[in-house]
């Protein structure tokens, strides 16, 4: 009967179900609030907070960073695009972000069934579908605000490949090319879909291959002519310990990095949204076992893949080849080849579950279940279940950042960030002891202008201003990153000389023309000295930048002459 069911329903129920069955699972994560880098990102860039700024987010700056121009080695233009587009429509509204995430992430659901239909039966393509659906792997990248690039790029990339794969014309494979371009534009992994699309074609239609492959490499050049224009590409900076390593070490930590997702795969159990670990060392722990491990994996898809071609499955043999290709190209990208900013995310794992599910498909395809035997659904329904009650218990986790690093940090004990974020939290709730304790053991695993931004705030928070100015520029060693110029310029109105006050501020303004910040604490500073013109023309540049920064009443009262009547808080 389940067998009859699943064969016979149409392509138009199995839609329905997909996005009922993701409203159900992802309701609860519409509560959640901002997270980690959402407040830097989303909150407090400004450059998203206008759709008028998107043509920058293709030729210019794309993060706010106090009128200095963004450098580093990302280049996401419709990451920064979606921002914007949800900001300006309902503003710092987070049920409105997680509603269009969920969106996404059930279309790309609907997109896979449609894409493994065109191999599978319907029931395997079914089920697979859900799986991805409701995995808690995938769980970070539709809970997480920030990582909103995972379903982004992986929704034009796949759009694109299935209309390169229906493609019966010219016309057709150039718009396949486009959102494959419109991937990349994405994030920069959606290279892997052009990989992918260049596979399939070796692999079925190799008289599309050369206008396939001289338009990817039109486009392609575009994006790099546009990445260099906008952010170039100079070397990021250092965030992580496994950033900080040689290749040699990291190759240390490779076979822990692909055990951590075929586990977390099997065994979704431990979930957090920072790994920091970095091994320098070889061991038995976490080199051998794990290496050990990782070649067994290879082998038994190794076997499987002589398998189908023996029994002479060639038909499932080249799915299995073309699915295989896709897992691993896509773990191979998050191996730290190239130094990343993280060791391991549960959210990189976005593209290549569809790897696994799909090397799934044809050995499920050849197995012989008997007609009348129905436990092979009642068990892939029970599967389904256990990965959905899994995901729906992780939604609570992600409610605010207390209980979210509260719970991860039991789960990656050796993660800086996690402790940061913890001391920011605990900060935010006025716990400052225990803010302290967690921020100095943070710096402690891993010193950073984060951690130690974070600790200038809570010593600041109590009063102590020349320790929070030491945090401050121990920060500074780090890059000269605005925010902290921003709350060094925030003790000028509470500590220090005067003349040197105006002295830094002005400086300040040099390296950060545009910081509204800074220049109404420039006002204010100058006010105070009596240098009312001088004071005038900062506030006038306050407003410009950000009419919300400088309060009506601090420009009102500096532009006639009033007395200031303001109170400096040191809230976070």
């Amino acid at each position: 009967m389940l067998k009859r069911f699943f064969e016979n329903i149409s392509t138009r129920k199995i839609i329905l179900i997909i996005v009922v069955v993701g409203i159900v699972i992802y309701f609860n994560s519409l509560l959640n609030g901002f997270v980690g880098d959402d407040d830097s990102l989303i909150l407090q860039n400004l450059v998203v907070h206008s759709l008028r700024n998107i043509g920058n987010f293709f030729s210019g700056s794309t993060f706010y960073n106090g009128g200095q121009q963004f450098v580093g080695s990302y280049y996401r233009p419709l990451y920064e695009t979606f921002f914007s587009f949800v900001y300006s429509l309902f503003g710092p509204n987070y049920i409105a972000f997680h509603f269009f995430q969920i969106c996404i992430h059930i279309a790309n659901a609907c997109l896979i069934f449609v894409l493994f239909r065109r191999f599978f039966n319907k029931p395997i393509a079914f089920f697979s579908s859900l799986i991805f659906l409701v995995h808690p792997i995938n769980s970070e990248a539709v809970f997480y605000i920030s990582a909103v690039q995972e379903p982004l790029f992986f929704f034009f990339g796949v759009v694109g490949l299935l209309l390169l794969i229906d493609s019966e014309s010219n016309k057709k494979l150039l718009f396949s090319v486009l959102c494959l371009f419109l991937s990349l534009l994405s994030k920069e992994i959606g290279i892997l879909f052009i990989m992918m699309a260049s596979i399939y074609i070796l692999l079925y239609c190799r008289k599309k291959l050369a206008l396939f492959l001289g338009s990817s490499i039109s486009l392609f050049g575009i994006y790099i002519l546009l990445r260099q224009n906008a952010v170039g590409f100079s070397p990021k900076f250092t965030v992580a310990p496994i950033d900080s390593l040689n290749f040699l070490q990291r190759t240390i930590n490779m076979p822990s990095i692909f055990l951590f997702y075929i586990k977390t795969f099997l065994l979704p159990l431990n979930l957090a949204y920072s790994h920091q670990w970095a091994y320098t060392y070889i061991s038995f722990g976490n080199f051998y076992f794990p290496l050990v491990i990782d070649l067994l994996f290879i082998l038994t898809v190794l076997y499987f893949g002589v398998f189908l071609y023996k029994k002479h499955y060639l038909t499932y043999f080249k799915v299995y080849i073309f699915f295989s290709i896709w897992f691993f190209v896509g773990v191979l990208l998050h191996l730290q080849i190239i130094p990343l900013d993280i060791t391991v995310s549960e959210r990189w794992f976005y593209f290549p579950i569809v790897g696994i599910l799909g090397m799934l498909g044809p050995l499920i395809s050849v197995v012989k279940i008997p007609k009348q035997s129905e436990y092979a659904y009642i068990l892939a329904g029970m599967v389904i279940l256990m990965l959905s009650i899994r995901t729906i218990v992780r939604s609570f986790d992600w409610r605010n950042q207390l209980t979210l690093a509260s719970h991860d940090i039991s789960v990656s004990s050796d993660s800086y960030d996690l402790e940061n974020s913890l001391s920011y939290a605990l900060l935010q709730q006025g716990r400052l002891d225990e803010a302290k304790i967690h921020a100095e053991r943070s710096i402690k695993m891993y010193p950073y202008f984060t951690n130690y931004n974070n600790l200038g705030l809570i010593y600041l928070s109590l009063g102590d201003y020349p320790k929070a100015k030491e945090a401050y520029l121990n920060a500074l060693q780090f890059g000269d990153y605005y925010l902290i110029y921003e709350n060094l310029g925030g003790l000028t109105l509470v500590t220090g000389d005067p003349n040197e006050n105006i002295d830094f501020l002005t400086r300040t303004l040099k390296k950060f023309p545009q910081d509204p910040k800074i220049w109404l604490y420039l006002a204010i500073v100058e006010y105070r000295q009596q240098n009312v013109e001088e004071a005038r023309v900062a506030i006038a540049n306050a407003f410009y930048y950000d009419p919300n920064v400088a309060s009506g009443t601090v420009y009102n009262d500096i532009m006639n002459g009033k007395p200031l009547n303001i109170i400096f808080t040191t809230k976070p």
